[in-house]
């Protein structure tokens, strides 16, 4: 990495990362009137106090990150969040009427089936959706090596940031909150799109009090059959979700729902709105989910008594776990909140907020590196990142340094709305030069480990980092097989001492993740092009220390050693897997003796066994034989009767 350490090492990395070219750092040095001898710290605060540059692209250069800080054309200006499947940028174009928001799928999600389907839902889902609130997405875009949204941009703060920030909303303005969305939802219903993700994580409120619904990565649209099967292969179709606000039924089978899981969804992230609590406060994800398919949840007022019985009625009502028993759709659910809705301005700081964020993201980078993200799950993240860790204390509370250090007053808010615009930056105000230090002092050590680190994942010209080493799958992952994650990954095996041979493969193919689908569909992991072989036949698992093979098709057949598969079956080392009329597969491994070792004779334990069995048959043939002497003397032989009538002659 290539650290600038005076003005023309500096020039020089600006003009290599694309976002000035020649011509244009000539012309801002002659405006600037620069000296050649100042440092490169120095050179950048000049160009950030003129606003040619912006405070993250600067440290960036000066850190020597200059990669991604273009992709395709647009000009990333800073980071506006980040997530489980990559960051989110503000950008800007030449020509552009206006800044927009870039979804960046990180540099190893590039060749995930799970995740590129995920991002092609949300950009089917939001281009298709217009609705004033819902995020819209303008355009899927791809380098080859990367790919993105092109997204509205919404200046926000999420539900979830407002109440760990500022602690339970009054319940007019939740009212509000919940009316907009209901509209929002139904809208996208009446469009044959379901979320299956409402949370309060995924809501954007403006500071008017205008909310939008983001995130449509696990949406089910109609005929849309095969991303749904690629989602159900990779992820599993019994648990699309988060934890604390799906569904009953949505737990059991994500594809048999339908609008009436996400009214569910939104009592839920209400009922948090309101409380600051989730409506079920077990610990385990597994109790989460098996509590809210039994039992009622909890009601509002029995959280806070002073909340209107008549909302506390609506919630509940939304929450009921028979999906005939809430309001048919969500515009019923919206008239419902009307009477008790009401709108007001919202107060944040939002340069204060993505200086937060990134905080946290380079918070949950340091956690990634220190432990596996766990196995691949549709259990999305509970956007966590200011949890107390605990059953009840959902969220930060009002009081606490948190909510005082980034919750601003109205006149904050004021004074940030009328502050000076300026044609190369409209949105960055002319800092001073205490002001610059400040920035670089609350960025430099957020920069290079969140911001930098994702944005270099998502660089074109930039190789995508390998994979952290993955611990192993413990027993309670693999029954449970989901996770609060805020990636949701499936992680690399340990070892690759396995490999696959087949009629459709030139040579081995090593085996690297724990999940495969088989098919001849575009999106299955092993693809093949053998006669009668199903588009979605198969899905391979790794069952440690072995694979298992679970046959999926009703119209193809498969074999394993000549016997027909019905369910599923253990593949063993060089066992013959065939799928439809020709293609073959088998599965091998490296050192097949360390699974099959050699069987090894006790002889000091057999001695042992043999000495005891001996005794056994002695003290049973000693006893039967006085019992037929007690019981049935006439079975003796005659020497033994005559013997024992003497016997008995003698004592008389």
């Amino acid at each position: 990495m290539q650290v600038p350490q005076n003005s023309p090492e500096f020039l020089s990395l600006l003009q290599k990362s694309g976002l000035l070219t020649s011509d244009q750092i000539r012309h801002a040095l002659m405006q600037l009137q620069l000296p050649d001898s100042i440092s490169a710290h120095d050179c950048a605060a000049a160009f950030v106090a003129a606003r040619i540059i912006t405070p993250f692209q600067a440290e960036r250069i000066i850190e020597g990150r200059y990669r991604g800080l273009v992709i395709g054309s647009w000009r990333i200006r800073e980071m506006l969040g980040f997530g489980g499947m990559g960051c989110v940028y503000i950008a800007d174009a030449p020509g552009a009427p206006e800044k927009v928001a870039l979804k960046v799928l990180a540099g190893h999600h590039a060749v995930d089936n799970g995740m590129l389907t995920r991002l092609h839902l949300e950009a089917r889902a939001g281009m298709k959706l217009r609705h004033p609130g819902i995020i819209q997405t303008r355009q899927l875009e791809s380098t080859g090596a990367v790919h993105f949204l092109v997204m509205q941009l919404v200046r926000g703060i999420s539900l979830h940031e407002l109440v760990a920030l500022q602690g339970p909303q009054a319940p007019d303005v939740v009212c509000d909150f919940g009316m907009q969305v209901a509209e929002a939802l139904h809208y996208a219903h009446l469009e044959g799109v379901i979320h299956r993700d409402i949370k309060p994580a995924n809501f954007l409120i403006e500071p008017d009090g205008r909310i939008y619904v983001l995130d449509f990565g696990l949406a089910m649209l109609q005929d849309n059959a095969e991303d749904e099967f690629t989602l159900s292969m990779v992820f599993g179709h019994d648990c699309l979700g988060t934890p604390d606000y799906i569904a009953p039924e949505q737990s059991v089978d994500s594809r048999s729902i339908d609008a009436r899981a996400d009214v569910y969804s939104l009592g839920a992230t209400l009922f948090v709105a309101l409380t600051g609590r989730v409506p079920f406060p077990q610990k385990s994800t597994k109790a989460k989910l098996e509590v809210r398919r039994t039992q009622a949840p909890r009601r509002v007022t029995d959280v806070n008594p002073e909340i209107p019985q008549e909302i506390s009625d609506v919630i509940f009502r939304a929450m009921a776990r028979d999906p005939n028993d809430r309001y048919a759709n969500a515009r019923e659910m919206a008239d419902a909140l009307r009477p008790f809705a009401r709108r007001k301005p919202v107060s944040f700081d939002f340069r204060r907020l993505i200086t937060l964020r990134a905080k946290q993201a380079k918070a949950k980078l340091e956690q990634a590196e220190r432990r596996s993200s766990g196995p691949r799950s549709s259990i999305t993240g509970n956007a966590d990142w200011l949890r107390n860790i605990g059953s009840e204390a959902a969220f930060v509370a009002p009081s606490t340094p948190a909510a005082r250090s980034w919750s601003p007053t109205a006149a904050d808010a004021e004074k940030a709305a009328q502050r000076p615009k300026s044609s190369l930056s409209p949105d960055d105000p002319t800092p001073t030069p205490e002001q610059l230090s400040r920035v670089k002092q609350e960025t430099e050590s957020v920069s290079a480990d969140a911001g930098a680190a994702a944005a270099a994942a998502a660089a074109p010209a930039a190789p995508a980092a390998p994979a952290a080493p993955q611990k192993k799958q413990t027993d309670r992952e693999k029954k449970n097989r989901v996770t609060v994650s805020a990636s949701a990954e499936t992680p690399d095996l340990e070892q690759t001492d396995w490999s696959i041979v087949g009629t459709d493969f030139r040579g081995a193919r090593a085996l690297h993740v724990r999940r495969y689908t088989i098919g001849t569909s575009p999106a299955a992991d092993l693809r093949l092009e053998g006669q009668g072989v199903d588009s979605q036949h198969g899905l391979l698992t790794w069952k440690d220390p072995f694979w298992e093979y679970k046959h999926l098709s009703e119209k193809c057949g498969t074999w394993y050693d000549s016997k027909p598969v019905n369910g599923s079956v253990t593949l063993q080392h060089d066992g013959l897997l065939q799928l439809g009329e020709t293609a073959q597969l088998s599965l091998r491994h490296r050192h097949p003796q360390q699974l099959y070792p050699p069987r090894t004779i006790n002889w000091s334990e057999g001695l042992k066994n043999l000495a005891f069995v001996v005794v056994l048959v002695t003290m049973v043939t000693v006893t039967a034989a006085a019992a037929v002497s007690l019981l049935r003397p006439d079975l003796l032989p005659e020497s033994v009767q005559q013997r024992l009538l003497q016997n008995s002659g003698s004592q008389n």
